[in-house]
């Protein structure tokens, strides 16, 4: 059973009873709201003819649009200010000196190389009958005007500009980009980044944030800098809207989407908040109100469906607005897991280069392996000598020195991973190669063996092999019968 809110007027809750659950008070309304839809499937119900119209002051009317006409403002708002700070924060062109191929035969082959070649030959007291060295059947004085033609021919197109200009002035900036520049250049202001910036380089908090002052105390407030990066850059993709929403004209001059919820705000978290927009009206759609119309609400398309399609047009066209939201919200958070993606995946390229270049520094950080300590021989894991006076396997390597045992097994610090097996304990083991070093071992990964690990200053983890009843080796391929 609908619950309808005490403080409502008679009128109000009526209209709320009858499902028309986000309907401005009727002391906020402009426009007397009836309940019985318009039969026009054109003509937008619920919300919209309730929009606020300013009266007088010579500001002229409300916004008298519809639901997609919001959402289509916000996107297209939103879009060109992304594009306007990708622009503020690219870096000019600078001055260019292109560089040509060359002369080129029409065979393709260089000209330059091919008349030095036969000149060569030419002058070669030694070649009397002054052929072509290159091309047999040919003489050396043949093969040098064939070669002359091509570099003839290519310092005339070169001349006349047809390879293309051989300078590129610098890129000059706008006028509009000089006054950005300018502005910005001032020693209390920083340009403002696009959500792509963020997403690639960081939040780059403003100028005197985290200071003394109104600025810094301001900034202690702000949870924005705390947010995880994608969710930073969510938010910065969808700031700049400050037109009108389902309520009427923004008057606040705040960042709100159609359905007027803050975007960026010091406390809240609109990347988050999207996710629960869309579950909370789908539960909603998919609940409630699928029971009161008689029809089952399909996330997919947005839409109900019925076997009675009365009931199920009846419930489309009531609900046009709560949809309409739906689809909103549900989009934007679609929109935020592409953006947590994607910042997943920079985040891996960046962990891949950093560990090839910590690696490449320490070459034999990653790699502890001794031939002294290589017990292949013994038949491999789960095949080890547990005798206390063994000579070979795991008990022989225990006798070794401990810390010669721990080494880096931290699986960022390689590639080519491939489980092949498990010891006696079931600790999987795995064949793999270090960044940057093509040699094939055998052993653990640090994090699967957490009580055999141990971080490294670098932050990368090492594993003492004493602890766990696998061996540190090089990896025999037995199908090749070779390490």
């Amino acid at each position: 059973m609908v619950t309808t809110p005490s403080f409502y007027n008679l009128k109000d809750q009526g209209i709320y009873a009858a499902g028309d659950f986000f309907i401005p008070q009727e002391r906020y309304r402009a426009a007397p709201y009836n309940v019985n839809q318009p039969n026009n499937p054109d003509e937008v119900p619920a919300g919209i003819p309730t929009l606020y119209q300013s009266q007088g002051g010579g500001g002229g009317g409300g916004y008298t649009g519809g639901i997609s006409d919001l959402t289509g403002d916000f996107f297209k708002t939103t879009s060109d200010r992304q594009n306007r700070l990708i622009e503020l924060n690219r870096p000019l062109q600078a001055a260019q000196f292109p560089s040509f191929p060359g002369p080129k035969t029409p065979g393709g082959l260089n000209a330059q190389q091919m008349y030095n070649i036969a000149s060569e030959d030419l002058n070669n007291p030694f070649n009397r009958s002054a052929m072509s060295t290159t091309f047999p059947t040919r003489t050396a004085k043949e093969v040098m005007d064939y070669a002359d033609n091509a570099i003839q021919d290519y310092r005339m197109q070169y001349a006349t500009g047809q390879l293309g200009p051989s300078f590129i002035e610098a890129e000059k900036p706008t006028l509009n980009r000089r006054i950005n520049d300018a502005f910005y250049s001032l020693p209390f202001l920083s340009k403002p980044q696009s959500a792509e910036m963020i997403l690639n380089e960081g939040y780059d908090k403003p100028y005197g944030s985290g200071g003394p002052g109104i600025l810094g105390l301001l900034s202690k407030m702000d949870n924005y800098h705390n947010l995880s990066r994608p969710d930073q850059a969510f938010i910065a993709a969808n700031m700049g809207y400050t037109g009108p929403t389902v309520f009427g004209e923004n008057t606040s001059g705040l960042s709100k989407d159609p359905f007027g919820l803050n975007v960026r705000s010091a406390f809240g978290n609109y990347a988050e908040r999207v996710g629960v927009e869309s579950e909370k009206l789908g539960d909603l759609l998919g609940g409630k109100l699928s029971e009161k119309y008689g029809a089952t609400f399909n996330p997919e398309t947005g839409m109900f469906e019925s076997e009675d399609e009365a009931a199920a047009a009846k419930a489309n066209k009531m609900t046009k607005m709560l949809r309409a939201k739906f689809n909103f919200y549900t989009k934007q958070n679609m929109d935020y897991a592409d953006m947590v993606k994607k910042a997943a995946e920079l985040q891996g390229i960046k962990d891949t280069e950093t560990a090839k270049d910590f690696m490449a520094k320490n070459p034999n950080y990653g790699d502890n392996y001794q031939a002294s300590k290589d017990h292949s021989g013994d038949g491999g894991y789960g095949h080890t000598a547990s005798s206390p006076g063994a000579t070979t396997g795991s008990a022989a390597r225990s006798r070794h020195s401990r810390s010669s045992d721990l080494g880096f097994s931290d699986i960022r610090l390689k590639e080519n991973v491939e489980l092949i097996g498990k010891s006696p304990s079931n600790i999987n083991i795995y064949s793999f190669n270090y960044l940057n070093n093509p040699t094939k071992y055998q052993g653990v990964m640090a994090h699967e063996v957490p009580w055999a690990s141990k971080k490294h200053d670098s932050g990368y983890l090492m594993v003492d092999y004493n602890k766990v009843d696998v061996d540190f080796k090089k990896h025999i391929d037995y199908r090749r019968k070779r390490l």
